[in-house]
């Protein structure tokens, strides 16, 4: 069940992030990091833009923007999962939701599969935040491409296979709408600066 204290808004930006279940892990190999992104396109990205994320393996951070009401309305008609009329603000927070319910549903089962357990995998409903100032967008992007760092796992974030920062580096191809995020940073090389700059007053 997902936590429903802050609703999901179209056309806002939300950072999304748990922790597993007392000393659990999320992740115990690869395949299961890139299970769990792939599960994130499926459920996620018809109805949000990923600005950017990081996997650790015991924690995950999102920065998203959901997509314009009348584009979650079509999406989900698409999908069957809404019969042809307009939904309020408040369904619409109900239907997205329910989208990263099923998402981490999916993962927590086939984990369990692997894993031979039981019970709960994620700590608590999923925990969000919107994202009110361009300021705070800027310094959370960083926040979460410096938590392997913070963490003393990488000595730097370009270090650390899963997260977003290298996909926003490179020229590949990748699901990040990575032109939009690095020219929130004016350029490439003010993005790469920002990263090398620790920002120990910041709070979630």
């Amino acid at each position: 069940m997902a936590e429903t204290r802050i609703p999901l808004e179209s056309d806002k930006y939300f950072h999304i992030y748990n922790h597993a279940i007392g000393d659990e892990l999320f992740f115990k190999n690869d395949r299961n990091y890139h299970y769990f992104l792939e599960n994130f396109k499926y459920y996620i990205s018809p109805f949000a833009d990923l600005l950017c994320y990081c996997l650790m393996q015991n924690h995950f951070h999102f920065v998203i923007r959901f997509h314009s009401l009348e584009d979650i309305n079509e999406e989900l008609i698409h999908r069957k999962m809404l019969k042809s009329r307009t939904l309020t603000s408040s369904q619409i927070s109900e239907y997205l939701s329910r989208q990263f319910s099923n998402y981490f549903n999916k993962y927590a089962k086939s984990y369990n599969v692997q894993e031979n357990r039981r019970g709960s995998l994620f700590k608590r409903a999923f925990m969000r935040n919107q994202i009110n100032s361009d300021i705070y967008l800027l310094r959370l992007i960083r926040y979460v491409h410096l938590n392997p760092v913070k963490d003393n796992l990488v000595d730097i974030p370009s270090d650390w296979k899963f997260s977003s920062y290298n996909a926003l580096i490179s020229s590949k191809p990748t699901m990040i709408i990575k032109d939009e995020v690095i020219s929130l940073f004016d350029n490439l090389d003010n993005f790469i600066y920002y990263h090398k700059q620790l920002d120990e007053g910041f709070e979630l």
